[in-house]
């Protein structure tokens, strides 16, 4: 697998028929990487996605597409509005979401969530957070 695009480009998303009706598919990256609208400086993240479609992108071009924001200067509800918006329009789904847990920077935890239904963030929530502790930290704390 090459990686080519520093810049993104829903062109890279390929899809391909989902195997299952009424499947969902659940991917997580830890290589996420935008660069700070202000000051330029790289901020580092986990993305998480699910999506329930007849439709699904291939991992391969996923993993192509996250890599592709290293160089885009957005705020990180930018970064993931732009990642829901893309496979929005591609795959025109029944549920999706996208979480976009970045990494505490100035002591500022911004984990922004984009999600089509409420019950889609319900139902995934526990993958993201512990939420019978207290204050507990994201996996990016």
């Amino acid at each position: 697998m090459s990686f080519e695009h520093t810049n993104e480009d829903p062109k890279i998303l390929q899809t391909k028929p989902s195997e299952f009706n009424d499947q969902f598919f659940f991917w997580h990256s830890s290589v996420l990487r935008s660069n700070c609208r202000v000051t330029n400086q790289p901020d580092w993240g986990d993305v998480y996605i699910v999506v329930n479609s007849e439709k699904t992108v291939t991992p391969e071009s996923l993993l192509q597409y996250i890599v592709s924001m290293r160089k885009e200067n957005h705020f990180h509800e930018e970064i993931t509005e732009c990642i829901y918006k893309r496979l929005w329009d591609l795959l025109q789904p029944k549920e999706l979401l996208v979480a976009c847990l970045y990494t505490r920077r100035g002591g500022i935890d911004i984990n922004p969530v984009r999600a089509s239904h409420q019950g889609t963030v319900d139902k995934f929530a526990h993958y993201l957070y512990d939420d019978t502790i207290l204050n507990s930290k994201t996996l990016r704390q």
